[in-house]
């Protein structure tokens, strides 16, 4: 079994799960008990907590526990935007679905909805950004390395732009680059972001959003005072250790991966890249981690269930959108062509992939290309 879906989802790490499992034994009481036991587990949930904050080298932000980050990503942007009658608002064409279809609820509810284009490398024009905020502007949302091609964001520049807006919310979702790409960026910077800790070895199950404490965000749920009243209910201790865990391990180690994972992408698209029938929609600068490509004389899902049959998995596209059979947006976007964005495929990659892998994935697709 050889599996290349590690933008859909990573295995757990070992370490992770043994630390998911002390947890879950040792520190069960909730929380919010007052009794000792209760203490105790709130004692390591505040450690926890803690030392994430460092990890992400913050002083001033509150950290919400979610359920993953499709949660994570409506309550930073619902959490924003219904404090207001009426406002505009600005992302992208190619974000995430759990990002684009709020959005566009948010359109139909009657808010100013700016989407912003992207080239053919799947960037936004900056540009065009200074064009369109203004002071009306109430939240601005963008993700840091797209999940379909792994274009990477501009987030520097787009925090100095909306920096001049003091009115203006930053929103970043982050799934795709922590623990992949070192950001040339403070998250200090940016007002609300967006992590999930099965994207780098972490269990399912948990993601957060974490925001500028100075932001008090609309309330959709209730029940109790947890978590800042945004997201109230009994929390899971394991799994918010479990995602400590993760990114203790794994950021660390960001560089060291990131360097490896690029001789993979480069040895698999050396192989490819001037065969006929073949077209890399993922440009060189992209994140390493995604490879996204076309074969234009056949279905991508076809090649999935091809490769599938061989113990080869891979995808066509976002796991949470995979079932629509839509044209992949982000590759419309750049490409403007339907044939590109119904005969796509991405390939996730790993460290814990081999040469030998790679070389054995590019034989395959290559001849599924010469059929």
């Amino acid at each position: 079994m050889r599996y290349f879906d590690y933008t859909a989802t990573t295995p757990i790490d070992k370490e992770v799960l043994e630390t998911y499992i002390k947890v879950q034994d040792s520190y069960f009481a909730n929380t919010s008990s007052l009794h000792s036991l209760g203490q105790k587990s709130n004692a390591l949930f505040e450690q926890a907590s803690a030392e994430i904050k460092d990890l992400f080298g913050l002083k001033q932000h509150n950290i919400v526990y979610t359920s993953n980050a499709t949660e994570a990503n409506n309550l930073a942007i619902y959490g924003i935007v219904e404090k207001h009658i009426r406002g505009k608002l600005i992302t992208t064409k190619i974000e995430h679905p759990s990002v684009f279809e709020v959005f566009k609820n948010l359109e139909r509810k009657g808010y100013d909805v700016v989407y912003l284009d992207v080239d053919e490398k799947g960037i936004i024009d900056i540009k065009q950004l200074q064009r369109e905020i203004d002071k009306n502007t109430i939240l601005v949302s963008i993700m840091w390395v797209n999940n379909i091609v792994g274009s990477i964001q501009p987030i520097k520049e787009i925090i100095k732009i909306v920096s001049g807006y003091p009115k203006t919310k930053l929103h970043v979702d982050a799934v795709q680059g922590i623990g992949k790409i070192n950001p040339d960026f403070n998250f200090k910077d940016i007002d609300l972001f967006t992590i999930s800790a099965h994207k780098i070895y972490g269990p399912k199950g948990i993601g957060a959003l974490i925001y500028n404490q100075n932001i008090d965000l609309y309330k959709r749920l209730y029940g109790s005072s947890a978590q800042y009243g945004v997201k109230p209910g009994t929390i899971d201790l394991a799994l918010v250790v479990s995602l400590c865990k993760a990114l203790k391990k794994y950021l660390p180690l960001t560089e060291e991966h990131y360097q490896y994972v690029l001789s993979l992408n480069r040895r698999f698209r050396s192989k490819l890249e001037n065969q006929e029938g073949i077209i890399f929609n993922s440009c060189l600068e992209a994140s390493p981690y995604i490879i996204n490509l076309s074969l234009p004389h056949i279905n991508g899902e076809t090649i999935v269930h091809i490769l599938e049959e061989k113990e080869i998995y891979l995808s066509t596209g976002s796991a949470c959108s995979s079932k629509l059979k839509k044209p992949e947006k982000t590759i419309y976007n750049m490409t403007k062509s339907e044939l590109l964005a119904t005969t796509t495929i991405r390939i996730g990659l790993s460290h814990l992939l081999s040469q030998t892998d790679i070389d054995d994935l590019a034989q395959e697709i290559g001849e599924i290309a010469n059929v």
